[in-house]
């Protein structure tokens, strides 16, 4: 469930000689974006992702993108999601719209196509009425809360969010800016006012053009959703604590009051000096990396938790799976296994089989899951090893948790356990 808009355009008409191309369509659409962006630390994050067709480019952490196709008949289609990042994006998009309009020579057509599913659906792109998309946008959050409030027994829920490891959150919905409890849910779905109230907090950029409400919004993001709260392990996760001060620092020159917490700020800043011998998030504070992750394997049905800074590294062209974070690592395979007749192997048979190394330190059932695991040392190295093999009928799933020699046994075997299996609809 999302708000954004989808609109074709006249066709492209290029020099006399030059016919439109997907080629030629990506350089102007990077170039014309680039343009729309005011700040070289902004233009410096365009990603840019061709398809067969046309391109998606995006540079905001919390977007899905701006995409554009080169139709047959040589017209354009450019669809957005923009609840995401809330309003101000929105604005900003239309504004790269209206520029490849007048650049490109075509004309997008909001008014005068038929099809269904076509046109802006918060009605901006006709009334440049900021008022109007801002309320659009409160609605929209406000159909969000009460379609989640009747899932208030389900577990870490999150909202415009990209799908993949989710973390374990301990409140009701996560989303770009933080955590939400039900209570304010509540309040959002029961008045319109709340809503909108709320709306202002929940979107990342609810004002238009690149003010302290942008910066602020932008700093946010990063806290919770791209800052891992270790020391940086590489010129990336340092170049993403330099933006995050950066935004901050922005903000804060614009508007006192979208800082971030001073606290929040010196603990950034301490990682950007103190470097890697940070090797461990403090439990308290902002960021969803400072919280244990559920990871699908392969795509599932497997998954496991593990600490949301860890590292995933994919090894022997994909078929097996580490995760690395400060001295400890879980590194994964997975076995789907048939007899010739094509029957599947029980899964106690499976788990005798993958223990046959030795006897197991430790067993116990999750569901449909039978699993056993073995401590081994490894003192020259001074790590220690637990081997776990988790069985379905049919599957298995092999982990080596790895710590250090003198450490607590409980962060291993609590991965190993975490285990789950979510069985492929039928």
């Amino acid at each position: 469930m999302g708000i954004g808009f989808q609109v074709v355009s006249t066709p492209w008409k290029r020099r006399m000689w030059a016919k439109p191309s997907v080629p030629a369509l990506l350089r102007e659409f990077q170039r014309t974006y680039l343009e729309a962006l005011p700040e070289p630390v902004l233009r410096e994050r365009l990603q840019v992702w061709q398809g067969e067709h046309g391109a998606t480019l995006a540079w905001h952490p919390a977007e899905e993108g701006l995409s554009i196709e080169l139709l047959a008949d040589g017209s354009l289609l450019a669809s957005a999601r923009t609840n995401t990042v809330g309003p101000g994006y929105h604005a900003f998009l239309l504004d790269v719209l209206d520029r490849i309009a007048a650049q490109w020579g075509l004309r997008w057509r909001w008014d005068d196509v038929d099809d269904e599913g076509y046109g802006d659906e918060t009605g901006y792109a006709n009334g440049r009425d900021l008022t109007q998309l801002q309320a659009e946008m409160a609605i929209w959050l406000r159909q969000v809360a009460e379609l989640l409030l009747q899932r208030r027994d389900a577990q870490d829920l999150f909202v415009s969010m990209p799908i993949g490891p989710m973390p374990r959150i301990g409140g009701f919905v996560g989303s770009p800016m933080g955590i939400w409890s039900e209570d304010r849910f509540e309040r959002i779905a029961a008045s319109e006012a709340e809503a909108l109230a709320a709306a202002s907090e929940f979107f990342p950029w609810w004002q238009p053009g690149f003010g302290a409400d942008f910066w602020g919004g932008l700093a946010r993001v990063g806290v919770w959703c791209d800052v891992n709260w270790v020391g940086p392990r590489d010129q990336a996760e340092r170049d993403v604590l330099r933006r995050v001060l950066d935004s901050d620092r922005r903000a804060t020159a614009i508007d006192p009051r979208r800082a971030l917490e001073a606290e929040v700020r010196d603990e950034l800043q301490w990682l950007l000096e103190r470097g890697a011998e940070i090797e461990l998030p403090q439990r308290e504070g902002p960021g969803y990396k400072r919280l244990p992750t559920r990871h699908a394997l392969y795509g599932g049905p497997w998954s496991v938790e593990v600490p949301g800074h860890f590292k995933e590294h994919e090894l022997n062209d994909g078929n097996n799976l580490q995760y690395v974070g400060d001295r400890r690592a879980v590194y994964v395979s997975s076995l789907s296994i048939a007899a010739a007749d094509g029957s599947l192997p029980p899964a106690a048979e499976l788990l005798e089989t993958a223990n046959r190394d030795g006897p197991a330190d430790l067993a116990w059932t999750q569901d449909e899951i039978l699993a056993a695991a073995r401590w081994e040392k490894d003192a020259e190295a001074r790590v220690r090893h637990l081997y776990a093999a988790c069985a379905v009928d049919g599957r298995v799933l092999l982990l080596t948790i790895s710590d250090e020699l003198d450490a607590s046994r409980e962060w291993a075997e609590a991965v190993a356990r975490s285990v789950r299996w979510a069985p492929p609809e039928e």
